[in-house]
């Protein structure tokens, strides 16, 4: 039997299709192997107001994009600190709550939580980010590396500003 060619490329896309759906089924045994974090769009932004004119409080803060190369679940985080009565809060046992995202995992609409850890002046930071994989354990990926930035410096009347960008990286991951 001779198929019209439209037929011929339906029938190919329908078995492309149908071969596609069963590949596409998300188990936790595929996302759970560590690989790496694709960290971008690094920032980071220390201000500080001199005392006599402190309207606010001085701050630094670190925005970037972090990917799990497992399980391809993209968010974003900005860890903050903040100087009160002229102390910097010690937050080296702190962990930054990242944006939540969710990812199916066999079947499910799980939440995947992640989180960040800073040591700022160390550049050093810390991706951790974990899901429950039905009714298994919870999966946990950790990831730490140290920044390079390049920064600016700016000295006004008033503050003193560091800008500074890191360039985009990957950083291994383990389990924990």
């Amino acid at each position: 039997m001779k198929f019209p060619r439209p037929c011929h490329i339906f029938l190919l896309l329908l078995v492309f299709q149908v071969g596609l759906g069963h590949g596409l089924s998300t188990s936790c045994a595929d996302i759970s192997a560590p690989l790496t974090f694709s960290l971008s769009n690094i920032s980071y932004k220390k201000i500080e107001q001199y005392p006599t004119m402190a309207t606010v409080p001085n701050s630094t803060q670190l925005v970037f994009t972090v990917v799990n190369n497992a399980n391809g679940v993209s968010t974003g985080c900005s860890p903050q600190n903040v100087e009160v009565n002229g102390q910097w809060g010690d937050d080296s046992h702190y962990w930054y709550k990242c944006v939540d995202r969710s990812l199916e995992v066999n079947g499910d609409n799980v939440s995947v939580s992640t989180s960040a850890h800073v040591i700022w002046d160390e550049w050093q930071l810390s991706v951790n980010q974990s899901w429950s994989c039905g009714d298994q354990s919870t999966v946990r990926h950790i990831s730490t590396t140290t920044l390079t930035p390049s920064c600016q410096e700016i000295t006004g009347a008033f503050q003193y500003i560091n800008e500074c960008t890191a360039p985009d990286m990957e950083s291994p991951a383990t389990v924990q």
